[in-house]
């Protein structure tokens, strides 16, 4: 296991809490996010303030964009060893594969690629996939797609995310995307329901290799029906066991559930997407 290196850096930084459990580093460029989903955390209490709402800005400790590149990329050369077993994840604070965001998005995928740092992108959009401009970085000859994981938020409930790509075009984006090669992964969280959360997954099970299922937080105990639970974990040890399937139980649901099952289907926190391991 790779001892942990705690970073704290403008761009880089070690996670806490639940966002620990997606990547032992982040990435930060932006606050704000547009797409106002109804139960996103960044919305509530004194993390409204701080993480700009639905206004996407750069970071006040960047100059500039070109600022922010320079800076990314020295965090990155000083922990370059320790980021290249555990990679980089973006992000935390905005979506990375929105247009206001893509770009400065793009320039550090590739800096981090060209010094064999895997990155995982954690989006809602779908639309950057038809962007020519945009895609045409990850055809070049010598980009290592072994490299880059795409990730896509799926709950089934789209008018719960007025402004984000439909639940149906992140599933499309995610197809093309591993077809082209890339390692995909999804975010089952926040579960608004059961049923919805299992057609997410059972849509996506054949190009889909990580993943990630949580709670919804900051909802009563009684939001969720324990048997409700039980199924959705019964169903996930079954594509465990016929599909091979890889799954991260989050916290919030080993938790609540304490379920002897959840230990035998799921990978731990620290799971590689990139190895396997």
């Amino acid at each position: 296991m790779t001892k942990e290196i705690i970073i704290n850096g403008k761009a880089l930084y070690t996670p806490k809490g639940a966002a620990r459990e997606y990547a032992p580093v982040g990435c930060n460029l932006y606050t704000g996010c547009k797409h106002d989903c109804f139960y996103c955390y960044l919305k509530r209490g004194v993390l409204s303030h701080a993480m700009g709402g639905t206004e996407i800005k750069l970071k006040s400790c960047f100059k500039d964009d070109i600022d922010a590149g320079v800076v990314f990329t020295k965090e990155l050369e000083k922990h370059l060893s320790y980021l290249q077993k555990v990679g980089i994840f973006f992000s935390f604070s905005t979506d990375p594969l929105i247009s206001e965001t893509r770009d400065l998005t793009k320039r550090c995928v590739v800096t981090a690629n060209r010094n064999g740092v895997p990155v995982k992108l954690l989006t809602k959009n779908a639309d950057f996939v038809h962007d020519e401009v945009f895609m045409s970085w990850l055809k070049v000859h010598d980009f290592r797609k072994d490299l880059v994981a795409f990730g896509f938020t799926l709950t089934g409930h789209d008018e719960m995310e007025q402004f984000a790509s439909y639940n149906a075009d992140r599933i499309a984006a995610m197809k093309e995307l591993h077809e082209m090669g890339f390692k995909t992964f999804a975010s089952i969280e926040p579960i608004i329901d059961v049923p919805s959360s299992l057609d997410m997954i059972k849509q996506t099970v054949k190009f889909c290799d990580l993943y990630k299922v949580g709670l919804r937080s900051g909802v009563k105990k009684d939001y969720y029906q324990d048997e409700d639970l039980l199924l959705l974990i019964k169903e996930l040890a079954t594509l465990h066991d016929t599909m091979g399937t890889n799954i991260y139980i989050k916290k919030s649901l080993r938790e609540r559930l304490q379920h002897p099952i959840i230990g035998c289907i799921s990978v731990g926190p620290d799971y590689n997407l990139f190895t396997n391991k």
